[in-house]
């Protein structure tokens, strides 16, 4: 089978993340992925000094690909996905019907192992997509900081609480290696 059509789609590289914030820098949702996946990587190396094991390619995969349902539904603004918990639940039943559409054009074997990923990392309960998790808000930190050196005040709560919410986040592993990672 040829991917090359599945290859020829780069549409994430479109999506544009924070569309009802004034910014400076826009940031596309392959842009995040990629920071995402790196800022995994850099955990999992940490993780691994401390000796909590994580799958390292499992993460980094789950990182690249665990906003890729944005290709249909664009970056749903962070108050309004979290309305309330039936908004939620109706958006993630919908990500996950539309999440085999970003996988046409690879092999059976190839788009089962993104969407089984791409679900794990949704439920966030592995270690991986519990790493995938603190690596996207750290993402999601880096871009506010950036935003806030340049002047943009828009971004300063946005940076503060997500901040907050990582210097205050209490799991035994984050707890090994968080003083490492943050500006404590």
């Amino acid at each position: 089978m040829n991917i090359f059509s599945h290859l020829l789609n780069r549409g994430l590289a479109h999506v544009m993340r924070y569309s009802s914030t004034p910014q400076h820098f826009k940031e596309s949702v392959a842009e995040h992925s990629f920071y995402t996946a790196y800022y995994a990587s850099l955990l999992c190396d940490l993780l691994e000094k401390v000796d909590v094991h994580v799958g390292r390619e499992r993460a980094i995969t789950m990182a690249l690909i665990h906003d890729t349902e944005e290709m249909f539904s664009g970056d749903i603004l962070n108050p309004f996905k979290h309305y309330s918990s039936d908004l939620k639940e109706a958006i993630q039943k919908v990500n996950t019907e539309v999440i085999p559409l970003m996988y046409e054009g690879l092999p059976e074997y190839m788009k089962e192992k993104y969407i089984t990923l791409w679900n794990e990392e949704s439920k966030g309960e592995s270690m991986e997509a519990k790493v995938v998790k603190i690596a996207d808000r750290l993402s999601l930190l880096t871009k506010c900081a950036e935003e806030v050196k340049v002047g943009n005040e828009f971004f300063e709560k946005i940076y503060e609480s997500h901040l907050a919410f990582l210097v205050g986040f209490n799991a035994p592993w984050w707890e090994k290696i968080k003083h490492q990672v943050l500006p404590l």
